[in-house]
């Protein structure tokens, strides 16, 4: 993710068109429809580096082309590990706060999601208009509302994925809707990203994490999918503040959201949805008015969970693995789980974390320590998805003759336990992560990579997009 834009970055510093017009964004928006900014202008807001060595770790390893993967195949299989020392410590004390908030202020009792949902919502294509093309025969989807910024600017970029497939396997609805909700991270050019004396985007600002949203996406009616947004906040004595991470990871048990960020995996509760009464840049309540960076709600953190361990998460053989991507397995033959993956290199590992049926948290003791159930192996580089169902595995990583260029297309692959992993198909490029929706059986995909009409050698496959595929050969 991170690379993929210093990359970019440094691509766009050899063009003219940078010094003529004085702005990154316009030398990426070559050859694409101008972006419609959704976020006015806000005042900078002060933003830290981040201080934590396990992501820092990870992130050199992100961005990595299959070497390893000789004819489409790699050359070890998925193996089980030892899990013993992989643990999480839960908190669930920012609940209390919200619920005090709630009671101390009408203006955050909590909406229901689909309601706040349907009203006034931005359009997002069904994905046979949209200009990115999946290689893929059975492929549907959406893309993001045509020429917004959700669409073609960098403010926020899509991460995590997850939808109310995973929250109710059975029915796959939630409140009666199919939804798919999206988490983003703002990046340099979001108003809260610091600023040089000229006022331009400070060029360090892609290795500072901003902002977060929760983008929904009432996807019921196929031809006419509708999403809005609601800011990630943490919620304080007085009200609330915005959440700065970087998204990495979405997944929906029950009512919650998991969203790992920052070495913590956050909590957060789709019931305590709080509407805005403002549209500002402003974050929290002022006045009696609600305000969460211009977007259309905002959605408190209510739990977390820590990793235990001196240096945090890691990619060392003693360390719990960081998160890359996330997805929630229902299969019969084991027990609900979340499963992780890392991105490390040359191999990665994948962890699964026990899910509870009746808290819908991860199932703790009474010391509130969580241990991981199972470990694999992974003869993959750098992935940034993976769903498992019991034996099987899927995964989105950068393709084996990638050149780590911007624009790169990325690959799905697919393995089992025991045996290699595959290459399966060509994807749109910068993917990330990826769910399974068992009422439908069929797997989701997102990606960050906005259209750029110029990027060679596949043009068809950049833009974003959401798509959902079979798993059926």
């Amino acid at each position: 993710m991170r690379k993929e834009w210093l990359v970019e970055l440094k691509f766009s510093r050899c063009t003219a068109l940078v010094a003529a017009v004085g702005s990154l964004a316009a030398v990426l928006t070559v050859g694409a429809p101008a972006a419609t900014s959704q976020e006015p202008p806000s005042v900078a807001a002060d933003s830290a580096r981040y201080a934590h060595d396990g992501e820092q770790r990870a992130f050199r390893d992100e961005q990595l082309p299959q070497s390893a993967m000789p004819g489409d195949r790699s050359k070890g299989v998925i193996t089980p590990i030892g899990h013993q020392g992989f643990r999480l410590r839960y908190d669930g004390s920012a609940l209390g706060r919200v619920n005090a908030l709630e009671r101390r202020y009408r203006a955050l009792r909590p909406v229901s999601l689909t309601s706040w949902l349907n009203t006034r919502a931005y359009s997002a294509p069904h994905l046979s208009r949209c200009p990115t093309r999946v290689p893929l025969a059975d492929a549907d989807g959406f893309c993001w509302q045509r020429g917004s910024s959700d669409d073609l600017g960098w403010a926020y970029v899509p991460q995590g994925l997850t939808g109310s497939g995973e929250a109710e396997p059975r029915s796959g609805l939630w409140q009666g809707r199919s939804i798919v909700a999206a988490s983003w991270a703002s990046s340099y050019s979001h108003p809260s990203a610091p600023r040089s004396p000229n006022n331009r985007p400070w060029r360090g600002a892609k290795q500072v994490d901003h902002f977060m949203k929760v983008s929904f996406t009432d996807v019921t009616d196929r031809g006419r999918a509708r999403y809005r947004s609601a800011l990630l906040v943490a919620p304080q004595r007085n009200g609330f503040a915005a959440l700065k991470g970087h998204g990495d990871t979405l997944s929906w048990y029950g009512p919650h959201l998991f969203l790992y960020s920052n070495e913590r995996l956050r909590v957060f509760d789709v019931r305590h949805l709080w509407a805005t009464t403002a549209s500002s840049g402003r974050v929290g309540v002022h006045r009696g008015a609600v305000s969460a960076s211009w977007q259309q709600a905002a959605l408190p953190q209510v739990a977390e969970y820590s990793f235990i361990g001196r240096r945090g998460c890691g990619s060392g053989s003693g360390e719990t693995p960081c998160f890359s991507g996330a997805s929630i397995d229902h299969g019969s033959a084991l027990s609900p789980s979340l499963v992780t993956v890392e991105t490390s290199r040359p191999t990665s590992r994948v962890v699964r974390w026990p899910l509870s049926p009746t808290s819908h948290l991860l199932r703790s003791d009474s010391r509130g320590l969580v241990r991981a159930t199972a470990g694999y192996r992974v003869p993959l580089a750098g992935p940034q998805g993976v769903v498992q169902l019991e034996d099987q595995f899927y995964f989105s990583a950068m393709c084996p003759d990638a050149r780590r260029r911007f624009g790169e297309p990325y690959c799905l692959y697919r393995g089992s336990n025991n045996g290699p992993v595959r290459v399966w198909s060509r994807t749109p490029a910068a993917a990330e992560n990826l769910f399974y929706w068992p009422a439908t059986e069929r797997l989701w995909v997102s990606n960050e990579s906005p259209y750029r009409k110029y990027v060679r050698p596949h043009p068809e496959l950049n833009g974003r997009v959401v798509y959902n595929v079979s798993l059926e050969d």
